[in-house]
C-alpha cells in the first residue's frame, strides 16, 4: 500500500508541468481541468485502453498488459510503450511508480468501477487530471471516441470509428423483427481452460449475446462485475445448451473427446464454436471494440442466412478502419 509520503515522493518523478489551459465535462458531470494540448493518455482499465488503442496507439502512456508479438503489426507504437498495469479486477492495481515515469496528461477510469472515489483520490495525488468515462456497453463507444476527438482536437478519426460503431448498433437493431421471429437458440458461454466458468445473465460480458436473439441456457447469479462464475459440469448438462461458444482453444478442441459433456445436444450437432480472438477476443476479456464484430460472428452462427455480407468481408473493412497500423505493416511487406 501507498504511504502519503511515498506518493508525494512519486509526484516529484512527474517533471512536467501540467498547464491547466481548459476544463471538460466528464461522463459523470464532473469538471476537470486539463492541459491544452494532450499527447498522453492513460487508462486504467483494458476495456479502455483497447477503445484508446484504435482510435490512435501513439496516445497511450501505459499499457494495462503487454501485447503479443502476434498483436505487434496491428498495435503499432503501442506495442514498446512500458506496462503499468490497471484495475481488472480480482485485486489488480496499477503501479503507480511506473505510471507516475510514464507522465500522462490525463488518466481514464470506469466511472462504476468499485471503489472509484478511492481510485480518483489516489490518482489526483500524481497532480494529474482523472476523467471519470462510462463503459457499461457496446454503445459506449461513441461517446469514448468522442472523448477523444475532444482531447486530441482529432475530430475526423472521432467521426470515422463513431460512424462504424453507429453503422454497427442500427444494422443489429433493424435486425431484431426477424431475430424476434427467429426460434431463440439457447447458448452456453465456455471459458477457461476446462470450460466451467461462465457468466451469468446481467454481466456485461455477455451484451454481444443479447443482440443475436439467443438466450443464454445458465441459471446462476453474478457473483462480481469480474465475472468468470465457477460452475459444475453437471450444471452445464442440466443447461442443455443448443450451442456452445467457447473462449479457450484447448477446451474447444478437447470437447467432442471429452466424457463430461459427450451428451449434450450441442457436442452431438457439432454446435460447438471457438470465438475468434486475433488479434484480440471478439467477445470479451477484455471487453472491448471487437464486439462490434463479435455480434455479427455470433448471428452468423445463430441465423448463418441473416446477414448478407460474410464474416470474412466485413473483416477487411474492419480492420482498414480500426487497425490502420495494419494496413500499413501489410502494405509496407
Amino acid at each position: 500500500m501507498l504511504t502519503k509520503t511515498k506518493m508525494i515522493l512519486l509526484m516529484f518523478l512527474i517533471t512536467t508541468i501540467h498547464l491547466q489551459a481548459k476544463t471538460i465535462i466528464d461522463d459523470y458531470g464532473r469538471v476537470v481541468s486539463i492541459p491544452d494540448k494532450i499527447t498522453k493518455i492513460f487508462a486504467s482499465s483494458p476495456p479502455l485502453t483497447m477503445s484508446l488503442l484504435a482510435f490512435d496507439p501513439k496516445l497511450i502512456a501505459a499499457l494495462n498488459f503487454p501485447f503479443s508479438k502476434e498483436q505487434e503489426p496491428y498495435v503499432g507504437s503501442a506495442y514498446n510503450k512500458p506496462v503499468a498495469g490497471g484495475f481488472f479486477g480480482q485485486g489488480k492495481t496499477p503501479n503507480f511508480e511506473a505510471l507516475a515515469a510514464a507522465k500522462p496528461d490525463v488518466i481514464l477510469v470506469w466511472g462504476k468501477m468499485t471503489g472509484v472515489e478511492k481510485i480518483v483520490e489516489k490518482f489526483s495525488m500524481l497532480n494529474i487530471p482523472v476523467l471519470l468515462v462510462r463503459n457499461d456497453s457496446i454503445k459506449d463507444l461513441t461517446t469514448q471516441f468522442e472523448l477523444f476527438g475532444e482531447l486530441t482536437g482529432d475530430k475526423k478519426r472521432a467521426q470515422e470509428l463513431i460512424a462504424y460503431t453507429n453503422e454497427t448498433l442500427t444494422l443489429i437493431e433493424k435486425l431484431q423483427t426477424k431475430l424476434q421471429a427467429s426460434p431463440s437458440l439457447r447458448y452456453y458461454f465456455a471459458e477457461g481452460l476446462d470450460g466451467l466458468n461462465s457468466e451469468c445473465n446481467g454481466s456485461f460480458h455477455l451484451e454481444p449475446f443479447l443482440y443475436t436473439g439467443s438466450k443464454n441456457a445458465l441459471d446462476c447469479q453474478m457473483g462480481s462485475l469480474y465475472g468468470m462464475e465457477k460452475v459444475s459440469a453437471e450444471k452445464v448438462l442440466m443447461s442443455k445448451p443448443d450451442i456452445i461458444i467457447a473462449m479457450e482453444r484447448p477446451f474447444y478442441e478437447g470437447i467432442y473427446e471429452n466424457e463430461r459433456f459427450k451428451s449434450l445436444d450441442a457436442v452431438k450437432n457439432k454446435q460447438v464454436y471457438l470465438v475468434p480472438s486475433h488479434p484480440f477476443n471478439y467477445i470479451s476479456r477484455p471487453p472491448s471494440f471487437m464486439r462490434l464484430m463479435g455480434i455479427r460472428w455470433l448471428i452468423h452462427i445463430f441465423h448463418p442466412t441473416l446477414l448478407a455480407t460474410s464474416n470474412d468481408e466485413e473483416l477487411q473493412r474492419f480492420q482498414k478502419i480500426f487497425f490502420p497500423n495494419f494496413t500499413s505493416h501489410i502494405a509496407r511487406r
